[in-house]
């Protein structure tokens, strides 16, 4: 645990009655941990650090640097939490606050980065999780073995669009926002992408 989690959850008032329980919704748990209650992010550390630390692990695999930005950014926002926005998508500014730290650190240790492609110096790897999810859903009756190999000819802001996509299922506009990007442009990333990849497959 990332903290001490002793204080109990306020019932949320758009529950209508007290016999109904708690409703632990992201931006529910986000506003109960902005005023102070440690159980609520409690939750949301819980929740969202395996998803953060799968994704950092895409960029690099210094797995003790994805854990001491996890570290970072979740202190952080416990000392800054009288101060953060109330968002509505808390899933979308996890993965982009988490993003930003982690590239920062990378380009300060420049011997994690790989050229990739020319339009981003650090590399994005796609595991067999991802692989599996992808072929159920786009691929179902082609191997593994060629997907992966095609994966790799895609570019790195391509295989990192797929992977929130598909392995988080996060929709466009959270892709957008997490990739500092306009939604029509994940929209065509994603495309492009998937239609490569079919005519990849194909041949």
């Amino acid at each position: 645990m990332f903290v001490n989690a002793h204080t109990d959850l306020p019932k949320d008032p758009s529950s209508g009655s007290a016999g109904k329980g708690l409703i632990l919704d992201d931006h529910y748990l986000w506003q109960n941990f902005r005023k102070d209650n440690e159980l609520a992010f409690s939750m949301l550390y819980n929740k969202y650090t395996p998803k953060l630390f799968n994704y950092g692990m895409h960029y690099c695999a210094d797995r003790d640097l994805v854990l001491d930005c996890l570290q970072e950014l979740f202190s952080s926002f416990w000392a800054k939490r009288k101060t953060l926005p109330d968002v509505y998508s808390i899933s979308s500014y996890l993965f982009k606050s988490f993003r930003r730290l982690l590239l920062k650190k990378l380009n300060w240790r420049r011997r994690f980065l790989i050229s990739l492609d020319a339009n981003s110096r650090h590399s994005f790897e796609i595991t067999l999780p991802f692989e599996h999810t992808l072929e159920q859903q786009e691929l179902e009756t082609e191997r593994s073995e060629m997907l992966k190999r095609n994966l790799q000819k895609l570019t790195r802001r391509q295989r990192e669009a797929l992977f929130l996509k598909f392995y988080n299922d996060l929709n466009y506009a959270d892709i957008a926002s997490i990739m500092e990007l306009q939604v029509d442009s994940v929209y065509n990333i994603i495309s492009k992408a998937l239609d490569s990849l079919r005519q990849e497959m194909k041949g």
